[in-house]
């Protein structure tokens, strides 16, 4: 029996579970190798500088990322959630780029006589980054869950399908 699935199908799920799944393990490894640095790296001046080298392409990234899960969402007719929330997720970490972190980066931490007030706002603008990162860390894992739910409602749909165009006494 010849397949319903639109050609190309099979090629877009698995590219979407690829980007996906790398996407992710990107953000894990880097949130792992952070807390490292700082554990490892007696200079905090210095750890800083490895994480923010790190973060970049991470954050840019995870831009791309959001941008191309939208459209493979869509491609593959998941529903506007999961078309989305994608795009969400990169305006975040095009925010924390490029507004976020590039504030931090201006803040001169190691001038000895830094001014209580900039320390304050290094801390607060630093939460700020660490709580977007980890929004859209938790995001990339619920827009996960969104497609595995998706997929099983799609198998579900196919086995009804399939399950209906059966002729009464047909063997399966």
């Amino acid at each position: 029996m010849p397949s319903s699935a639109p050609a190309g199908r099979p090629l877009w799920r698995s590219a979407l579970w690829l980007w996906l799944g790398a996407w992710i393990g990107a953000m894990a490894l880097f949130g792992a190798t952070a807390r490292a640095a700082f554990r490892v790296i007696p200079d905090p001046a210095v750890a800083g500088e490895l994480a923010g080298t790190l973060l970049k392409p991470v954050l840019l990234s995870g831009a791309v990322s959001g941008v191309a899960l939208s459209w493979l969402a869509a491609r593959l007719r998941r529903g506007r959630f999961t078309i989305v929330f994608p795009l969400v997720l990169a305006a975040a970490c095009l925010i924390n780029q490029f507004g976020v972190t590039r504030a931090v980066a201006e803040i001169p931490l190691t001038d000895p006589g830094l001014a209580p007030e900039l320390a304050a706002r290094f801390a607060a603008l630093h939460r700020l980054s660490v709580w977007l990162f980890t929004a859209v860390g938790i995001g990339a894992v619920v827009l996960a869950a969104a497609h595995a739910v998706a997929e099983a409602r799609e198998a579900r749909g196919s086995a009804l399908t399939t399950a209906r165009k059966r002729q009464p006494g047909e063997k399966t």
